[in-house]
C-alpha cells in the first residue's frame, strides 16, 4: 500500500527482497515439511487486479431474511395447529350426536387423510436417481477429507512485526473465508454477504462487483442447479504464511492452495468420477499491520487468485455457476465427459494451466 494524498493502495504482488523478520515461512498441508510459497500458475479463468483502498467507505449491515423454506415451515406449523383443533371439535361433536359407529367412520377418514399427505423429510437423499451411494467412490477425491476438516491452518507463531495473537487471528479469518466462499450454502445459492462480511471494509466493496459480473469464480463457488448438487464437499490443500513489506506497509501474507471436490447426482450408470466437479484454486490473502493503515483498510484482503476446473459445464461456468458436465449413456458410454483429470486432484503436482472451457 502506498500513502498518496490521503488514499491507500494495496498491490496484487509483493516485490522480492522486501521482507521483515528474515525468511520465516510457516506452512500447513498434508505434508508437514515447510515449503516456500509458490507463485500461482497462469489461470484459465481470471486473475485479480490490483486492489485500491478508498479513504473511507460505509458498509450497511446485512439482515438475515427468512428463506422460502422458513416461510413454508412457519405457515405449515400455524396451519396444522388450526386444522388439528378444528378436527378435534368436529370429532367431539360427532361422538355426542352420532354414536360409536359414526365416530369410528370419522376416525377412519382422518387416518386415511393423514396417510395421504405425509410430512416431507428435510434430509436430502444421497442420490435422487437411485439408492443411496457414495458419489466420490472410484474418483481421485475418494480419499479427501470433508472440506471443513481439510481447511487446516498452520501453528500461529510471531512473525516479523506480527505477534502470535495477530497471526492466529489472521489465519482464523482466512479459514472462515475459505469455508464461506467454497463450502457454505449461502454462497452456493448466490448470497455473498456472509463471505464479504469477513473482509476489510474497503476490500469487501472492491470485491462486491465481482458478484455482478461473474468474475468471482477464482475465489468463490456458486451452484447452477440446487436440485442436482449434493451436500458433502471434500477438499485437500495447504497453507503457508510470512511477514512482508510493500511500500512501507507491513503485511502478513497467507498463501492457500486447495482442490475442492463437489458431488453431483448423475445417472447410476455413469462411470466413477462423473459425479464429481473439481475446482483447484490458489489465493493470496494479506492482512496489513493495523498501525500502518486506516480503520477501513484493516482486516483481510484478497490480493491475487486463480482457479481451474475439471468436469464442469462450460456454458454455466462462463456465467460463474458450477454444474457437472452432463453424462449421456449413448454418447459417453464408460467415459467421463471431461476426460482425464490430469494433475488437478494432486495437490503435490503443478496445477493445470488450462482447462477444456
Amino acid at each position: 500500500m502506498t500513502r498518496a494524498s490521503g488514499t491507500y493502495y494495496l498491490l496484487a504482488r509483493v516485490t522480492s527482497g522486501e521482507t521483515d523478520g528474515g525468511s520465516m515461512v510457516n506452512t500447513s498441508s498434508s505434508e508437514p515439511t515447510p515449503t516456500d510459497p509458490v507463485d500461482p500458475p497462469p489461470t484459465a479463468i481470471a486473475q485479480v487486479n490490483p486492489v485500491q483502498l478508498p479513504e473511507w467507505l460505509r458498509s450497511s449491515q446485512t439482515e438475515h431474511q427468512p428463506t422460502g423454506w422458513d416461510r413454508v415451515r412457519f405457515f405449515s406449523a400455524r396451519h396444522n395447529g388450526a386444522l388439528l383443533l378444528g378436527l378435534g371439535l368436529v370429532l367431539a361433536l360427532l361422538m355426542v350426536v352420532g354414536g360409536v359407529v359414526l365416530v369410528g367412520r370419522v376416525a377412519d377418514g382422518v387416518r386415511t387423510s393423514a396417510s395421504a399427505s405425509p410430512t416431507p423429510s428435510s434430509t436430502p437423499p444421497v442420490s435422487r436417481v437411485g439408492e443411496p451411494r457414495d458419489l466420490f467412490a472410484g474418483s481421485p477425491a475418494a480419499s479427501f477429507a470433508p472440506a471443513e476438516e481439510a481447511v487446516r491452518m498452520p501453528a500461529a507463531k510471531g512473525t516479523g512485526p506480527f505477534t502470535a495473537t495477530q497471526v492466529r487471528a489472521a489465519l482464523e479469518s482466512v479459514r472462515k473465508a475459505l469455508i464461506e466462499s467454497r463450502v457454505d450454502i449461502s454462497m452456493f445459492s448466490g448470497d455473498p454477504a456472509p463471505f464479504l462480511a469477513l473482509l476489510a471494509p474497503d476490500a469487501r466493496e472492491r470485491l462486491r462487483g465481482d458478484f455482478t459480473n461473474g468474475s468471482f469464480l477464482r475465489y468463490a463457488t456458486r451452484m447452477a442447479s440446487p436440485s442436482e448438487w449434493e451436500f458433502g464437499v471434500r477438499a485437500d490443500g495447504r497453507v503457508s504464511y510470512r511477514a512482508t513489506r510493500q511500500n512501507g506497509i507491513r503485511l502478513l501474507e497467507v498463501s492457500t492452495e486447495f482442490v475442492w471436490a463437489y458431488p453431483f447426482d448423475v445417472d447410476l450408470r455413469a462411470p466413477a468420477g462423473a459425479t464429481v466437479v473439481a475446482l483447484r484454486d490458489q489465493v493470496v490473502w494479506q492482512v496489513p499491520h493495523p498501525d500502518d493503515v486506516p480503520a477501513s483498510a484493516r482486516g483481510l484482503w484478497i490480493t491475487s487468485a486463480a482457479a481451474v476446473t475439471w468436469n464442469a459445464d462450460c456454458d454455466q461456468l462462463r456465467e460463474g455457476w458450477v454444474q457437472e458436465q452432463f453424462w449421456v449413456a449413448d454418447v459417453h458410454g464408460d467415459r467421463i465427459p471431461a476426460g482425464d483429470p490430469g494433475t488437478i486432484f494432486d495437490i503435490d503436482a503443478p496445477a493445470p494451466t488450462t482447462t477444456r472451457c
